[in-house]
């Protein structure tokens, strides 16, 4: 039950990938094959891509894999590292709860008002609602590796030594 939890967001990815590529080759299929294109799959392909971005994030802040800039913070201590780590970490689960914020709100008003999609007519709060939770994914991600970095010992191998 752990291994499926720690990897939750690789499986949703790796179905999210799968399933968009196979709507995608079959709207491909069927609009120069057929002459008939299936516009129900471009709003499940956009729908696909937000959740797949926002669990991206996550699996990358679950392996520590963001894009860094480290030409000046290679310079700092060990120590003034391990600050700049934590306070990245902690900006990242301010972004999540922000999306997960006002993902509610979104989806939330989107439910309220009625709002249909264009082609399938499914109610617009249920895409919508793939945001927060990613937002809470990204969010839980980034306060395991804050604890992580925090729990790491700030000096390397170089400073024992010395």
């Amino acid at each position: 039950m752990k291994k499926f939890w720690n990897e939750l967001e690789d499986n949703i990815c790796g179905i999210l990938l799968l399933v968009m590529m196979l709507l995608t080759c079959v709207n491909v299929f069927a609009r120069y094959v057929l002459l008939s294109s299936m516009p129900f799959v471009e709003e499940l392909t956009n729908a696909g891509l937000i959740l797949l971005s926002i669990a991206g994030a996550a699996v990358a802040a679950k392996r520590g894999a963001h894009l860094g800039l480290t030409v000046l913070t290679e310079r700092f201590s060990p120590v003034g590292q391990k600050a700049c780590a934590l306070l990245g970490d902690a900006l990242g689960i301010i972004f999540g709860l922000v999306i997960l914020y006002f993902g509610i709100r979104m989806s939330g008003h989107e439910f309220a008002l009625g709002l249909k999609t264009s082609g399938m007519q499914w109610p617009e709060g249920a895409f919508g609602a793939m945001i927060p939770v990613g937002g809470a994914f990204l969010a839980i991600r980034y306060c395991q590796l804050f604890i992580r970095t925090l729990k790491s010992d700030a000096t390397n191998s170089e400073d024992k030594e010395a």
